[in-house]
């Protein structure tokens, strides 16, 4: 669906307010232009030829984690998010992208990643491994930030005995491309990733970054990328519930967590639907199944890292992932678990600094722990 006719298809926004109240970034920062309809009346006033994309407009629009829960919310399922997505296209188009929004892209058409998503690699598990039956794709933001949970799938790869290995050099999907509205760019990429992987042959593709699921099993084809024929591509959580029920992965002991909760990741749960396997893994291991928060599943809030905001608006982003944390806390949540290291990382970084009593985790490092 092209720009004008999503504009066309939700021209009722700018005079709707009914998902004012899920916008995870208005309601961190309180401004009306930050809503569905605040996007759709700057839009309708650029189409008018009543204002033009001055940097304040553009701004806006880089300032919205297209984590769909304005979608999820709207009676009628217009697609909200798509409409900032195709705005960047045209914003880039235009030649109107903010210089920070162009460093970033710059970063991952020459390099693949950022210049912090370094190649670096677990311990275990041999790189580039041809022919192996699961492939990990941590994802450039994993390397980036969160190597503890790469070294917890790397122990869990090896207490199973599993024939895997990681890529020696990994690159982006083209996702981060694709959300910043660089969108021939992002298929380039996604096309020599795809035959990165062919190359390798691997059975499975298994990682613990939902954007990068996301990518592989929808934006690809919309990008007319087609994956390896006969490659699963399965999320850690699907991957280690699927080793429990079959009897290869037993816990050895139940970690002292306190009062557990789950935080579904945008791209995860609302945009690819896996909602159970998390807690499901959760259960097994904790002995008991998370709890619920009060805004969860389809209708949990955003992290702020989604739409690479946390590189491209890292102000704004830790806004929306403080609101989001201080609701787990108000709670009573001990440990929040997630199964997205994005998530985790943004969550961690509202946590520092603060006097809250809670631990953020993600599924796999709280596997790895009762091995």
């Amino acid at each position: 669906m092209g720009i004008a006719d999503i504009r066309q298809t939700i021209a009722s926004c700018k005079h709707c307010f009914m998902c004012r109240h899920a916008c995870p970034t208005f309601l961190a920062t309180k401004l009306d232009s930050h809503t569905p309809r605040g996007y759709a009346l700057l839009l309708a006033e650029i189409d008018a030829g009543k204002a033009d994309w001055s940097d304040s407009i553009v701004d806006r629009f880089y300032q919205c984690s297209q984590c769909g829960l304005c979608r999820e919310d709207c009676a009628y399922h217009w697609p909200e998010d798509e409409l900032v997505r195709n705005a960047r296209e045209e914003i880039v188009a235009a030649g109107r992208a903010p210089g920070r929004v162009r460093e970033i892209a710059r970063a991952f058409i020459e390099r693949g990643h950022p210049e912090n998503g370094g190649p670096s690699l677990p311990e275990t598990g041999a790189a580039g491994k041809p022919n192996a039956g699961v492939l990990y794709y941590a994802g450039w933001s994993t390397r980036a930030y969160q190597p503890t949970v790469m070294a917890a799938v790397g122990a869990i790869m090896t207490k199973l005995g599993a024939d895997w290995t990681t890529m020696q050099d990994e690159t982006d999907t083209g996702l981060s491309l694709f959300e910043l509205g660089f969108t021939k760019e992002a298929a380039k990429q996604a096309e020599a990733l795809r035959d990165t992987i062919a190359s390798m042959n691997p059975r499975r593709i298994v990682t613990g970054c939902p954007h990068s699921l996301w990518a592989f099993r929808e934006l690809y084809g919309r990008l007319g990328v087609t994956m390896p024929a006969g490659v699963e591509v399965l999320h850690i959580a699907e991957f280690l519930a699927e080793k429990i029920e079959e009897g290869a992965l037993k816990p050895s002991g139940r970690p002292d967590l306190g009062r557990v909760a789950y935080h579904d990741p945008c791209r995860l749960g609302r945009s690819l639907g896996v909602f159970d396997a998390p807690r499901a893994l959760i259960g097994a291991i904790g002995g008991a199944r998370p709890i619920e928060l009060f805004h969860s599943g389809a209708a949990a809030e955003c992290c702020g890292a989604g739409s690479v905001m946390f590189l491209s608006d890292p102000e704004v982003s830790l806004k929306v992932a403080r609101r989001r944390l201080a609701g787990a806390v108000e709670e009573g949540v001990d440990t929040l678990v997630t199964a997205c290291p994005n998530c985790k990382e943004m969550l961690g970084r509202a946590a520092a600094g603060t006097d809250a009593k809670i631990a953020v985790i993600d599924v796999a490092e709280m596997t790895a722990r009762c091995l």
